[in-house]
């Protein structure tokens, strides 16, 4: 059995034609307890703590299997907020249909009983499985980056689940990406903002993106709960792109 690391996911390779995958992420202060930082509703929280396992995980083209959350409340109110917030990430996948089997609602799980918590923290664990054979298609020059979504975080992504037009990157337009415009590459921004993932895409492809003017675009800041998502693709799937996907595409620049 080797054990790798791919961005953020930790990789298993049990035999030749399956890798198991493993992403997790945790999110604390962010709920309607005491000493909560940004105050909002536990089931925008769960949510989109479960929707950034669910992003990198299909970004990699891994076919989600199993998914467990580690709630540090209580279940009789927060707990069950956080829940709902996860069960309707996983109905959004599901609806997106990116596979022919579904992932279960049915999550297993664990809550805090025993002391009382006076700030919302929860983290979620998503284990998927991809065929060996998919690897990702040679990134070549004059291929071209684009961004869709934009990146948000904090009080910004409470405040976009009221727009009329959504600028989070939906699992709809991921799954057009992925399956439709066969992206070579896909990435969700992290915390660490897209200048750093432009970073880490140069050193996989051993490329360099010779920058657009994109003034409007903060190449710094938290992408936040996966509102966004990097895409390596053909110019000509860019033109498409504008036309299928409903948040902005920006063409960031293009490889050398």
């Amino acid at each position: 059995m080797l054990i790798t690391k791919n961005r953020d996911l930790t990789l298993i390779q049990q035999s030749n034609d399956k890798i198991v995958t493993i992403a997790c992420d945790s999110c604390g202060g962010i709920g309607s307890s005491e000493l909560d930082v940004v105050k909002v509703d536990e089931e925008i929280v769960g949510y989109f703590t479960a929707r950034v396992c669910l992003f990198e995980t299909l970004a990699f083209r891994s076919k989600p299997l199993v998914l467990v959350n580690t709630l540090s409340v209580e279940m009789n109110g927060r707990g069950e907020k956080l829940l709902k917030g996860i069960h309707r990430a996983i109905n959004e996948y599901n609806e997106a249909k990116f596979h022919e089997e579904f992932l279960s609602e049915s999550v297993t799980g664990s809550t805090e009983e025993n002391i009382p918590t006076l700030q919302t923290a929860m983290g979620i664990t998503l284990i998927g499985e991809k065929e060996n054979s998919k690897e990702k298609k040679k990134v070549e020059s004059g291929d071209i980056l684009v961004l869709i979504g934009i990146p948000k975080v904090g009080y910004e992504v409470i405040e976009d689940e009221s727009l009329a037009q959504s600028e989070v990157i939906s699992f709809s337009s991921l799954k057009i990406l992925s399956n439709d415009l066969k992206s070579m590459d896909l990435l969700p921004v992290g915390s660490k903002g897209i200048k750093y993932e432009v970073g880490v895409l140069e050193r996989e492809h051993s490329l360099i993106l010779e920058m657009s003017d994109v003034k409007e675009i903060d190449l710094v800041k938290s992408g936040g709960p996966s509102t966004c998502v990097l895409a390596i693709m053909k110019e000509e799937e860019y033109h498409l792109c504008q036309k299928v996907i409903k948040e902005p595409a920006t063409k960031l620049g293009v490889f050398l």
